[in-house]
Order: structure tokens, then C-alpha cells, then sequence
């Protein structure tokens, strides 16, 4: 069974191989170069997406230390009045609202380290697209120099694309010249 798994492997590399040398390397750069720029650019939406839940946690933190303060204030006012049964009821509102905001805290927490975390997986990215950009750049400026295939795919663009009719002109130059008929003479 091994060696039948290692015959797919070895089929399946020289395959990729096949396919690596058919393709134009610069064409799959730039592909990867535009997979990278969607991938950082989802990261950052999901980036901006952390900023408004943290936004969102602090606001109810706020509220929460708002919700303790009046409670505080409740609870000794029921002291005050030595009202015990509103006292307890106000005591375990408050230990309700201390919990949520513990556990609002955490979240905080969570939500910050995912924060930090993506933010420095984006930089890497950041970085690594732009060394992969900076590659392709030096690569098509020390690439052999192709400028024959550039000519022939676009012949309007240079003159180095012989037409027919100057092959016709220079065959009967040509022939001219063999049989002894000087130039430009019939």
C-alpha cells in the first residue's frame, strides 16, 4: 500500500511540475499578490469589527459602573431606613450587575488579545506581500530580456515584425543579385 501511495505522490509532483512550467510564473504571482491583498483586506474588516465590539463592551462598562453607583446610593438608603427585605433585593442587584461586568471584563480581555493578535498577523502579512511585490518587480526588471515575443505579440507597437511584402522585395533583390543584374534594373 506504501508504495502505491508513493506513485500518487510522485504523480501527483510531476503533474504540478507540468503545470508549474506551463503557466507563466509572473501571471500566478500576481494572482497569489491579489489573494494576499484580499485576505489582509478581510483581516481588516474583522479588525474593525473587534474595534467596534470593544467600543461596544466599554460603553457597558460604563453603564454598569453607572448601574453600582445608583445602586450603592439604594442600598444605603435602605440601610437608612432599616428597610432589610429591599436591602437584600438591591444587595443581589448588585452582585448580579458586579458579575455581568466581570464577566463584560473578560470579554474586554478576549476581545483586546484577538485585537492585538490580528493586528500583528496583518503587519506580517503586510510585510510579506510586500516583499513578494518588491520580488516580482525585481524579477521583471532582470528578467531576460524578451522584447522579440513583446514584438511579435504586438507588431503595431515595433517595426521589427517583417511584412510579407518585404520579404517578396528582398527575395527579388535577391535574386537580382545571384543572377548577375545590377540593381534596381529589369
Amino acid at each position: 500500500m506504501t508504495l502505491i501511495a508513493r506513485m500518487t505522490r510522485l504523480f501527483k509532483a510531476d503533474l504540478h511540475g507540468i503545470l508549474d512550467s506551463i503557466e507563466e510564473p509572473e501571471e500566478v504571482v500576481k494572482q497569489a499578490i491579489r489573494d494576499m491583498e484580499e485576505d489582509i483586506a478581510a483581516q481588516e474588516r474583522r479588525l474593525a469589527e473587534l474595534h467596534a465590539v470593544m467600543q461596544q463592551l466599554a460603553r457597558e462598562v460604563q453603564e454598569f459602573t453607572v448601574s453600582m453607583q445608583e445602586s450603592e446610593r439604594q442600598i444605603d438608603l435602605c440601610f437608612a431606613a432599616g428597610n432589610e427585605p429591599l436591602a437584600k433585593s438591591l444587595l443581589r442587584k448588585r452582585l448580579e450587575i458586579a458579575k455581568r461586568a466581570r464577566g463584560i471584563a473578560r470579554a474586554q480581555d478576549e476581545t483586546r488579545a484577538k485585537s492585538e493578535g490580528l493586528t500583528k498577523q496583518i503587519a506580517e502579512h503586510k510585510e510579506q506581500l510586500a516583499a513578494v511585490v518588491q520580488k516580482l518587480k525585481l524579477y521583471e526588471e532582470t528578467r531576460p530580456s524578451q522584447h522579440w515575443a513583446s514584438a511579435l505579440r504586438s507588431p503595431l507597437q515595433s517595426g521589427s515584425v517583417v511584412t510579407d511584402d518585404e520579404v517578396e522585395v528582398a527575395f527579388l533583390e535577391e535574386q537580382r543579385r545571384r543572377s548577375g543584374a545590377a540593381p534596381g534594373t529589369a
